[in-house]
């Protein structure tokens, strides 16, 4: 389970870093490109010191914690992609 949990984290790491790429290159969406990156990396920091330290639960929860923190990101990027701000998926 580990295993398969940090070969799919890679995966998000590469699919929401090319997104928050995307969308920082949008002028009007780049606050939420930059919110991405920031809580991605902190993502990452936190697997890894999980992985280093031994799963202690404040690492843990902490670890959770931003998970749901980048997932209200990527709703709220969602949402403003959807109620009509400028279209990411072109360029």
């Amino acid at each position: 389970i580990h295993w398969t949990h940090r070969m799919f984290a890679l995966v998000v790491v590469a699919v929401v870093g090319s997104t928050a790429w995307r969308v920082f290159r949008e002028r009007s969406l780049r606050r939420i490109g930059v919110a991405l990156f920031a809580l991605l990396a902190a993502q990452f920091a936190l697997g890894v010191a999980n992985v280093a330290f031994g799963l202690p639960l404040f690492l843990a929860a902490a670890h959770n914690a931003g998970a749901a923190l980048l997932l209200g990101a990527l709703v709220v990027l969602n949402f403003c992609v959807f109620k009509g701000l400028p279209s990411i998926s072109t360029r």
